[in-house]
């Protein structure tokens, strides 16, 4: 979690471009490092593969997620895509504009427009693998869970086992 709170502060709140740069790419590599400790979990190695293409198109773009006008244009509107100059980065975010020409990765770079409104949110086919991830990390979790709870609840149906208090004698 405060990986993710470390690149959306820098993504939101720095003015430099070099700052956004090191960051996005840092905070995506250190992740895994993060998650190690449940690498037996097969939500984990979803998510590994979700932050493997999006460190790619990155690293790919010199630290920044690639995006094309068009995607920007879905999200904020015409108006506003046609402020950006190409190859620029678009402050206040994670991404560069590209063509398909001048990008790339480029297909591996936000270009998933989810409408929220009047305005929408781009993510990238390494964002929807990184949401499937958590979904069946968060399925994995569950499934845990009940199994612990129904043990212990047959535990307690069972009540203590023979000997375990001592009241076993042996034979003459």
């Amino acid at each position: 979690m405060a990986l993710v709170i470390v690149q959306f502060s820098v993504i939101r709140f720095s003015p430099w471009e070099l700052a956004v740069r090191i960051a996005v790419p840092a905070t995506i590599a250190g992740a895994p490092l993060a998650l190690w400790p449940h690498r037996r979990r097969l939500g984990t190695w979803v998510i590994f593969v979700g932050l493997t293409a999006n460190l790619a198109a990155v690293v790919a773009n010199g630290g920044l997620m690639p995006i094309e006008r068009t995607s920007v244009a879905a999200a904020l509107g015409a108006g506003r895509a046609d402020q950006y100059a190409l190859g620029a980065w678009i402050p206040g975010s994670k991404d560069v504009l590209v063509t398909r020409a001048s990008g790339r990765a480029v297909a591996l770079g936000d270009s998933i427009v989810v409408r929220a409104g009047r305005r929408g949110i781009v993510a990238s086919p390494g964002d929807v693998v990184i949401l499937a991830g958590m979904l069946l990390l968060a399925g994995e979790a569950s499934v845990l869970w009940q199994r612990a709870h129904r043990r212990a609840a047959a535990a307690r149906e069972r009540g203590p086992r023979e000997g375990a208090q001592g009241s076993a004698t042996t034979p003459q």
